[in-house]
């Protein structure tokens, strides 16, 4: 009797994990099926659109929790790319003037004026030994931000699970049109298992990596003044494509308006 209840929660637990899966699975194909229709890297896109969230709400009522704003002030507060869109997404949601944003910088200050006092108080002639450490806790500002913890994490679950969504057509079609930027590109490429997708991933982003690296130079020698009445083509984008391909869309524009 005790081995069939074994057995019957063993397979309930399996079930659950199964349903629980595939419920997951629902979510990011609509989270990346959204993010794909706006071109470019669609990590990226989702990302993005989900940080704006995460700060949104953070703003709106988790910074009131203890543990939450121990968690923030723990990181050092947000890191540069974090703290402008905070101020950004502030000043859209609510007529405040940086209300929001004024109490956690009173915090900042708190911890600023701790780590200045550190970084006073360490002698700089002593030498360090067993039972002292020379460094002192100094205060960074964005150090170990929370936000941009969420976003590798994000990041990471969102390209282990394009894995099995990219034999769909839906998916594998504008992956291949778009690719992914080179550093959630190469995350991806680390975690998939499959050989083949990942030598048509590899292959996808060398081949786009080679083509801008050729409208780059098109780019340079129609600057030169032997060239310069040459009819203008596709390598006018080429810095803007070059930094998307880096480091994503512009973090702080409407991803609809980035194209202007």
């Amino acid at each position: 009797m005790v081995r069939k209840n074994i057995n019957t929660n063993k397979k309930d637990n399996r079930a659950a994990a199964g349903a629980e899966k595939r419920s997951t699975l629902w979510f990011t194909r609509d989270t990346l099926s959204k993010a794909f229709a706006l071109g470019g890297c669609a990590i990226c896109n989702a990302v993005l659109a989900a940080e704006r969230k995460s700060i949104h709400s953070f703003l709106y009522e988790g910074m009131m929790f203890p543990s939450v704003r121990e968690k923030f002030l723990a990181g050092g507060g947000f890191c540069l790319r974090h703290f402008w869109m905070a101020k950004e997404i502030e000043d859209e949601a609510w007529q405040t003037g940086g209300f929001g944003l004024a109490i956690l910088c009173d915090d900042l200050a708190r911890s600023a004026r701790s780590g200045l006092a550190a970084v006073k108080a360490l002698d700089p002639t002593s030498r360090p030994n067993l039972f002292r450490r020379s460094e002192a806790k100094r205060f960074v500002p964005g150090q170990n931000c929370m936000f941009c913890q969420d976003n590798r994490e994000k990041a990471q679950f969102l390209g282990e699970a394009l894995e099995e969504l990219s034999d769909e057509e839906e998916f594998r079609v504008p992956l291949a049109a778009n690719g992914l930027c080179i550093p959630h590109g190469q995350v991806t490429l680390q975690m998939w298992k499959d050989p083949a997708k990942r030598d048509r991933l590899f292959t996808q982003m060398e081949t786009r990596i080679a083509e801008l690296g050729n409208d780059l130079r098109e780019f340079i020698r129609k600057h030169d003044y032997q060239y310069r009445d040459e009819p203008r083509g596709r390598e006018q984008d080429s810095v803007l494509r070059s930094m998307r391909l880096f480091v994503g869309p512009n973090p702080c524009r409407a991803r609809q308006a980035e194209t202007e």
